[in-house]
């Protein structure tokens, strides 16, 4: 998978006679090609609970040491994939509230081809760093050393860089249970969304 290719770790991939990488190291604003090509609505599948109410303030546990390796490579991963998005997102969500302020005939006299865009956003309930965390252990064995030595595992806090290699069954299966778990839980609103 082309969204997959995170260079240094993964090798590109060739479709047809080109090679491509993930395109999120590149794409700081990940939603703009849907609005330039029309879309309305834009539904967007999270990997992180930053938007999780619930999540925020939490106290985090006392720090002991510095950060491993791994911890800051997670970091750099998350500013690459996820915090484009959310600031995309947040970015959309400033746009709608004006737009909602500007009476429709205004916008139509002035010409302004803005339009409010409905966004649904739905973010795991589980952290998938924690999950990751417990599922090193699948990983090769080489690959389970080197996590290990620079602190790429639940224990050593770097678990957020596991995740972005993690392409193991036994992750992936509860990946996979969790999406289903939280779309259901939160289906009503999907359906609303989808208008079904």
């Amino acid at each position: 998978m082309a969204s997959s290719a995170i260079p240094g770790i993964f090798p590109a991939a060739k479709i047809g006679s080109s090679y491509y990488g993930d395109g999120a190291l590149r794409q700081l604003a990940p939603i703009s090609p849907a609005l330039h090509l029309g879309a309305d609505r834009v539904m967007v599948i999270g990997v992180s609970g930053n938007r999780n109410p619930e999540l925020w303030g939490k106290r985090q546990p006392p720090v002991r040491h510095s950060p491993s390796i791994a911890q800051v490579g997670g970091h750099l991963f998350n500013s690459a994939f996820i915090d484009s998005l959310e600031g995309d997102l947040e970015h959309l969500e400033r746009v709608n509230e004006l737009l909602r302020l500007i009476p429709e005939e205004t916008l139509v006299e002035q010409g302004i081809s803005l339009r409010p865009v409905e966004t649904l956003v739905i973010s795991p309930s589980e952290q998938l760093d924690k999950i990751a965390g417990r599922k090193v252990r699948y990983l090769p064995k080489s690959v389970r050393m080197f996590m290990r030595s620079t602190g790429g595992t639940a224990k050593g806090g770097g678990a957020a860089t596991s995740s972005y290699i993690l392409f193991e069954p036994q992750f992936c299966d509860e990946l996979i249970e969790l999406g289903y778990k939280d779309a259901m839980w939160d289906k009503e609103r999907i359906q609303a969304f989808f208008g079904v």
